[in-house]
């Protein structure tokens, strides 16, 4: 195993595996992406990884931007791995839909689920594994609330 670092980013290699962390990062930005993506294609594209990993274990938000990120990596046919999640980011819609647990702290990207369904098969999948029941009322208080699908906010009627 080997390490480097470049400014604040680990990265940790286990023969064809690189694991990238942002030490200590508790929220992501943009600049922090720009060096995970920079990071990752110089793994994949100079130094020829065709697996790879990023630690989460100090990240308490990550931005929408990064798991997209990952499943261009994922399309182009690399294992994706993350580490040692908090259970906020465990919570997150797209982890949750597109993350399965393989060993404890670990989470792999894929979507053996739905790849080969047609748009609308996906969709209804996505609503039917992650998104409240859109027929539900909720009569807590007598009032009726409706529970928004697209939003997932209540309004009330």
């Amino acid at each position: 195993m080997s390490l480097r670092k470049k400014h604040r980013l680990t990265v940790r290699t286990e023969e064809n595996l690189a694991i990238v962390a942002l030490d200590d990062m508790e929220i992501w930005d943009g600049a922090d992406l720009a060096l995970l993506r920079e990071t990752l294609t110089n793994l994949v594209e100079n130094e020829g990884y065709r697996a790879i990993g990023v630690d989460l274990s100090p990240v308490k938000y990550i931005p929408s931007g990064f798991f997209g990120m990952l499943f261009e990596w994922y399309e182009q046919g690399l294992k994706v791995q993350l580490y040692c999640p908090q259970s906020n980011v465990v919570q997150m819609l797209w982890f949750r839909m597109f993350f399965v647990s393989t060993e404890e702290g670990v989470y792999q990207l894929n979507d053996d689920e739905m790849r080969h369904n047609s748009p609308n098969e996906q969709v209804a999948y996505h609503r039917r594994e992650f998104m409240p029941d859109d027929d539900s009322i909720d009569e807590d208080d007598g009032e009726e609330h409706i529970k928004s699908v697209r939003y997932g906010v209540r309004a009330q009627a």
